[in-house]
């Protein structure tokens, strides 16, 4: 996403922005929902060139294979600190080194993450409250982005624990008439959408940005043809070229 002043004034970046600051503030476990597409890592992507130049912290993007080991790893790394003999001993250093500059760690796709992973986190946050004599109202700042599945994840009795210590919890609004509207006018001020064709392209998108970008790709060299202008029919035609649209009602 090319246009982050459109996007920061949405009211899902709002909503991320304000989530992402309390979690910092209060140095608590905080879980941001959203569907993919919809602007959770560029809301990352924008607070960390606002604030990480003065405020210390790790980000790590989650994928099938982020297992303990690479968490571990990457958090030493940032820490600066030295890895331990195995394991548990790396774990207790990360502990203390938390416990003496509790900065913020953000995880993106954390639903890709493993239950042995998850509980990973809540482990070393637990440890850090203990050191710290927080008695686990506070740690460090710790902010869970991920799809709707992770939502569902967190219900898991296995997981019980960690689902006991998030004290903030996002659920990340899709794009609305209007900001979908802006948006396309920004990044495409050489296209017009009709009024009639605004909802459904707001449906065919779901309301997400990913969505409305892969739409745009083949509605502009469609409309090209009928004076850049984005019709139903325009939109009906653009279905045939993607995957994984919602059907015609």
């Amino acid at each position: 996403m090319n246009e982050p002043r459109t996007f920061i004034h949405t009211r899902a970046a709002q909503m991320a922005l304000q989530s992402i600051d309390r979690i910092v503030e209060e140095e608590i476990i905080g879980v941001v929902i959203a569907p993919p597409g919809c602007g959770k890592s560029e809301c990352i992507s924008y607070w960390r060139q606002k604030h990480g130049q003065k405020i210390r912290h790790v980000w790590i993007e989650a994928d099938v294979l982020t297992s303990p080991r690479p968490i571990l790893n990457a958090l030493v790394g940032v820490l600066g600190i030295h890895s331990g003999h195995n394991m548990a001993e790396t774990k207790g250093l990360i502990e203390q080194a938390l416990a003496a500059n509790p900065l913020p760690i953000f995880f993106d796709e954390t639903d890709l993450l493993t239950v042995r992973a998850l509980e990973l986190l809540r482990s070393i946050w637990d440890q850090v409250s203990a050191l710290r004599r927080m008695n686990g109202d506070r740690a460090f700042p710790l902010a869970l982005f991920g799809a709707p599945r992770l939502a569902k994840m967190l219900d898991r009795d296995d997981l019980e624990r960690l689902h006991r210590r998030i004290f903030h919890v996002a659920s990340l609004p899709t794009l609305a008439r209007e900001e979908l509207r802006k948006f396309l006018s920004t990044k495409w001020p050489d296209y017009s959408v009709e009024d009639e064709a605004l909802e459904d392209f707001l449906a065919l998108s779901r309301g997400s940005f990913g969505w409305v970008n892969n739409i745009m790709r083949v509605a502009t060299r469609l409309a090209a043809r009928n004076g850049r202008t984005i019709t139903l029919r325009t939109l009906k035609a653009t279905r045939k070229h993607l995957i994984g649209l919602p059907e015609e009602e």
